[in-house]
């Protein structure tokens, strides 16, 4: 029998506290499907966002993603920021990746519908272009939108990366 020294137990690090931010408007004022806001500040300045809720809205906790035209949003001094698709809950004691969004790239958000619906055709479009190009590296043919309008999401490296951070 072997006997084997047991590993030291380390203790983890609390999760630092983000400061809740007075842009991100009230997770009560939310519509269902979510809001939209455009990025203020950094290489994606102009460019939509969406904080999509989840399937179950305005159920404790109230949870949403944060969905971005780029893969990954950087800071202004160019480090990672955040990860299209990342999933956050609303926290009572403080914000979350939403407020940490806000404040660093300046998002001004809305709850409009209708800015909602142009953030979520700007990330289709998005989608439909990153799809065609991986079809033509892999020497197929470009995806036929008007004939089949639902895109071939396996095909989309965003898509499963959006998908696999929801499954974490």
């Amino acid at each position: 029998m072997i006997f084997r020294k047991p590993r030291p137990i380390m203790p983890v690090p609390p999760e630092p506290v983000i400061p809740r931010s007075t842009s991100v408007p009230s997770f009560a004022t939310w519509p269902a499907d979510g809001i939209a806001g455009r990025i203020g500040r950094g290489d994606h300045a102009g460019e939509w966002v969406i904080a999509w809720c989840d399937d179950t809205p305005f159920v404790p906790p109230f949870g949403y993603h944060l969905i971005a035209l780029e893969d990954e949003l950087l800071r202004d001094d160019g480090s990672p920021l955040l990860v299209s698709g990342c999933s956050d809950e609303e926290r009572p004691d403080g914000g979350g990746l939403i407020d940490l969004l806000t404040e660093e790239l300046d998002v001004t958000w809305s709850i409009d519908h209708d800015d909602f619906l142009a953030a979520d055709a700007a990330w289709n479009e998005a989608f439909q272009r990153e799809v065609d190009e991986q079809r033509e590296q892999k020497g197929l043919p470009p995806f036929s939108w008007e004939v089949t309008p639902n895109p071939p999401k396996e095909e989309s490296g965003r898509f499963v990366r959006w998908l696999t951070n929801l499954r974490r």
